[in-house]
């Protein structure tokens, strides 16, 4: 029986509202809040739009700063290559040098002793010669060998 009245309750408060010209205004209001749902939802998807365009815009970019990251790194790689091979070889470069430097001093230090060695054997041949015709040879005879040997000795050695 409770149902039957709720029933009955409910059909006349239909009618009120029919008769009194609220439905037009509570329809109005549905219709009003259905609108405004649907702008909410077109914004929404709207904006879903632009955020996909913006993640796929980013996307690109990424992908292009990797690719140009990429890049800078290779060059970097060729620069540095280059520049190792560069100072390696003006390093070897110099050590040529140095060695060479080390050779020719070295080469001038032995023209130098064996000059010195030629000169102090000059001397000693000399002397030597000198006193060894000094006690066999006496006299003018012996004066004349010895001027001729030391001067032979003289042009031998120059």
């Amino acid at each position: 029986m409770l149902e039957f009245l709720l029933l009955i309750a409910l059909i006349i408060l239909g009618v009120v509202i029919y008769r009194a010209g609220l439905h037009k205004m509570i329809l109005g209001g549905l219709d009003g809040h259905a609108a405004k749902v649907r702008a909410e939802l077109d914004e929404a998807q709207r904006l879903r739009e632009e955020a996909q365009r913006l993640l796929a815009e980013q996307q690109r970019k990424l992908a292009g700063g990797e690719s140009q990251a990429a890049a800078i790194a290779a060059q970097s790689r060729k620069e540095s290559e280059r520049m190792i091979a560069q100072h390696r070889a003006e390093l070897e470069a110099s050590l040529q040098r140095r060695t060479d430097q080390a050779m020719a001093r070295i080469s001038r230090e032995e023209a130098q002793a064996l000059q010195e060695v030629r000169t102090r054997a000059a001397t000693l041949a000399i002397g030597t010669t000198r006193e060894l015709l000094a006690t066999k040879l006496a006299g003018d005879q012996g004066k004349a060998l010895l001027d001729g040997a030391i001067a032979e000795v003289g042009r031998k050695l120059a």
